[in-house]
């Protein structure tokens, strides 16, 4: 693992999907406009990846947040939200997960989610490396509870942030999570079945999910859904099948890392709040839910961005005095 400074594609060259997308956001989100400054570019190498990073570094920053996307996005699509912990202060890292946004990947048809589990905890351990500074992972969709997972394998955040936590396993997340729901009760039976035949399938993501649900603004979910780097790449099969076949690493009742918040979406029209309760209630550390009103799964509407920009200044300042007050080892 190594940071290189060889030439790469930046946003900056690839414009045509999120500029789309940046142009359906209220004003307050637009990137480079008051309060949500531009981000740098740069890049990890992780393993045979080579991890593209939006990076708002702040030297004197109290803490570091890592922002993680999930399964219709990429890094440049929550930027905003990393945006907006930039303008309060604070260091903020948005890694393009492999299979999305500018990260490189030499063989795609060979992704398996335990790829993300790793490409994630090497981000954490690297900016770790840094500084001493404490770290909060914040993660959207399925990030969530990526975020979740990566956070028990490492330990090295000192807190969690979620707009969900969704369990594969479960019957009623796979009904929400697929476009159609009745495809729920095959799309898991036909990937295990043959392995063999559909571990290499190339799968649109907008046809796996339920993509037109991502946002509450038809054109704004249009928008990420047909963006090739984001809701319009396309997964192996094998991705998704080691995906739904995953469990937390650790039960939520063994999870000691770190306090957790979750600002779930109140107006979620993909994965309802219900859908993160169960795991959310099981947890034994310090917790908090935050409801989002009026905002959809990519939370952009009012009064929820308000929300969300409070929990989250408010949740970097309490791990950012403890961190201070807390002995370097």
């Amino acid at each position: 693992m190594s940071r290189t400074t060889e030439v790469s594609p930046t946003y900056a060259t690839h414009e045509a999907g999120w500029r789309r997308v940046q142009a359906l956001l209220p004003a307050s989100l637009r990137l480079g406009g008051a309060g949500a400054p531009m981000p740098g570019e740069e890049w990890l190498d992780v393993g045979a990846f080579r991890v593209h990073l939006d990076c708002w570094r702040r030297p004197e920053a109290p803490v570091t947040l890592v922002v993680v996307h999930g399964g219709g996005g990429n890094g440049r699509l929550l930027a905003p939200f990393g945006a907006v912990a930039a303008a309060l202060g604070y260091e903020v890292v948005a890694p393009d997960l492999p299979g999305y946004g500018l990260t490189r990947v030499s063989d795609k048809r060979s992704l398996v989610y335990d790829d993300w589990r790793d490409t994630l905890a090497a981000v954490l351990e690297a900016e770790a490396g840094r500084s001493r500074r404490p770290l909060v992972v914040f993660g959207a969709s399925m990030g969530g509870m990526l975020a979740y997972d990566v956070t028990a394998r490492t330990r090295i955040p000192a807190g969690l942030m979620a707009t969900c936590f969704l369990a594969p396993r479960e019957p009623e997340v796979r009904r929400r999570m697929v476009r159609w729901p009745w495809m729920s009760g095959l799309a898991g039976p036909m990937l295990t079945a043959l392995p063999f035949l559909t571990d290499p399938l190339p799968v649109p993501m907008r046809l796996a999910g339920n993509m037109l649900a991502i946002a509450n603004t038809p054109e704004l979910a249009q928008a990420i859904a047909v963006d090739p780097l984001a809701g319009g790449t396309w997964m192996p099969g094998r991705f998704l099948r080691t995906f739904l076949e995953s469990e937390p690493l650790v039960p939520p009742e063994s999870f000691d890392v770190c306090p957790v918040l979750l600002t779930h979406p109140a107006d979620d029209r993909w994965t309802e709040v219900s859908l993160s309760r169960p795991f959310f209630e099981r947890l034994r550390v310090p917790k908090r839910l935050v409801l989002l009103e009026n905002a959809g799964h990519f939370p952009v509407e009012e009064p929820g961005v308000s929300q969300l920009r409070q929990a989250l200044s408010d949740f970097l300042a309490e791990r950012g005095a403890v961190g201070a007050a807390t002995p370097v080892r």
